[in-house]
């Protein structure tokens, strides 16, 4: 069969392809997964908001062969996949990752996930749809007096008031500095994804979303997810502590409104 001859060349050229493909995405993974581990390193870690300390003894990152359970369970939440690497941020207590696709999953991504202190309601966030270049009409729970929040993020739950309290005004801040995340939370374990190839810059940014919402939900005496370096953190904890304290009280007084005046989320 003649017509071989010109096959058999053919598919190996685009096994070639795909092989050589794979391997330079690969490549410029890992290349991305090093440069952000570099951005996590106490040297080059951002200002924390509130000046929330961490362990300046630490040099990033450290590579973890598994997570615990109930933090594995979190990944099928946020679509599943292959895990590609995992990192310790918090010994026991907070954890990033990197998922490739698998044969369910058909999307690359980068999580962190944490344990909180105590249950939380169920609830999504995600980026409000866009839909013939417009923002779908949000359909999810109300927060009415965050127009900005709600321009930008739809969430869902079957608690619209339990989730109006737990969603702070610190939080949903937090949130639209960072419109591309993604936030499950079930129970006492909460998934903050970025979807898409792996970026050394974005996978910081989502480190820093998490530290905020860490900072109200996670264990008081839990050091910051982030790897501050600088050693006068403390003192301007201290020198904010009454300020923060004030801000506090309003931030209550607006959360207990927000969850009196939430309705209900579809699904």
């Amino acid at each position: 069969m003649p017509w071989l001859w010109y096959v058999g060349p053919c598919v190996l050229l685009v096994v070639w392809f795909l092989t050589g493909l794979r391997g330079r995405h690969e490549a410029r993974r890992d290349r991305e997964l090093a440069r952000w581990r570099a951005l996590m390193t106490p040297e080059a870690a951002p200002a924390q908001p509130g000046g929330r300390k961490a362990d300046a003894g630490s040099d990033g990152p450290r590579p973890v062969r598994s997570l615990p359970s109930s933090i594995e369970r979190m990944l099928q939440e946020t679509g599943g996949g292959a895990v590609l690497a995992r990192y310790e941020l918090v010994p026991k207590l907070a954890y990033a990752a990197a998922v490739g696709p698998d044969a369910k999953n058909g999307s690359e991504y980068q999580v962190v996930l944490a344990k909180l202190a105590k249950g939380a309601p169920r609830l999504t966030v995600c980026p409000l749809p866009i839909v013939d270049g417009k923002r779908a009409p949000n359909t999810g729970v109300q927060f009415k007096k965050d127009p900005e929040f709600m321009e930008q993020f739809l969430v869902e739950g079957p608690d619209a008031k339990a989730i109006g309290r737990w969603l702070s005004k610190r939080i949903r801040d937090a949130l639209l500095d960072f419109p591309d995340a993604w936030l499950f939370v079930q129970d006492r374990a909460l998934a903050i994804t970025v979807y898409g190839p792996v970026d050394a810059e974005r996978f910081e940014e989502l480190v820093i979303t998490a530290d905020a919402i860490f900072a109200e939900h996670g264990n008081e005496d839990a050091p910051s997810l982030l790897f501050e370096a600088r050693s006068d953190a403390d003192d301007e904890d201290g020198d904010d502590e009454d300020e923060d304290d004030e801000d506090a009280e309003d931030d209550e007084g607006d959360e207990d409104e927000e969850a009196a005046g939430a309705e209900g989320a579809v699904r």
